[in-house]
């Protein structure tokens, strides 16, 4: 195993967001037994997630949540560096795909920025953003809104209005 983790300790897991670890236990496979951390979305309470303790590109996707410091750091620098506006469709989808599979946060928060300015500028002229443009926001706000809400001691949809006030 290439990291220890403490069952309890909560963590972000990809796209599944925050998750606690429940346990790390064995389990038998055929006549194979592997270690496991148990992982229960806190989004989710009926559903687990079953990590391979020795697969450590899985394991490395369990990342630790961040501090307020980190979000805060987090939100100065990406309102340093704003994410253009494309006109491509295809080259928004391709950004939006690999802003959440690589769910990184300042590239997250990145797009969600860019897409409410888009959004705000669309409502002036009485029009919408586009079905994909609006659910790219709402799947990047759903990763950052659980993990931001659980650091700042905030309900989910207060997140928006932290972020907007900051950026």
């Amino acid at each position: 195993m290439s990291q220890c983790i403490a069952v309890g300790a909560y963590v972000l897991y990809g796209k599944t967001g925050v998750c606690r670890i429940q346990e790390q236990k064995d389990i038998k496979i055929g006549k194979q037994i592997n270690s496991y951390y148990v992982l229960a979305p806190v989004s989710d309470g009926r559903s687990s997630v079953y990590v391979p303790c020795d697969n450590a590109e899985l394991v490395e996707r369990m990342r630790p949540l961040l501090s307020r410091e980190e979000i805060d750091a987090i939100l100065t620098e990406a309102d340093d560096e704003r994410q253009p506006w494309m006109e491509d469709r295809n080259q928004r989808a391709i950004l939006y795909r690999s802003a959440i599979m690589d769910g990184d946060r300042i590239r997250l928060i990145r797009v969600i920025c860019c897409l409410y300015r888009k959004k705000h500028e669309r409502m002036e002229q009485g029009k919408r953003l586009s079905m994909m443009d609006e659910a790219a926001l709402q799947e990047c706000m759903r990763l950052i809104d659980e993990e931001f809400a659980m650091v700042l001691d905030l309900p989910r949809n207060a997140v928006q209005g932290y972020i907007l006030e900051r950026i």
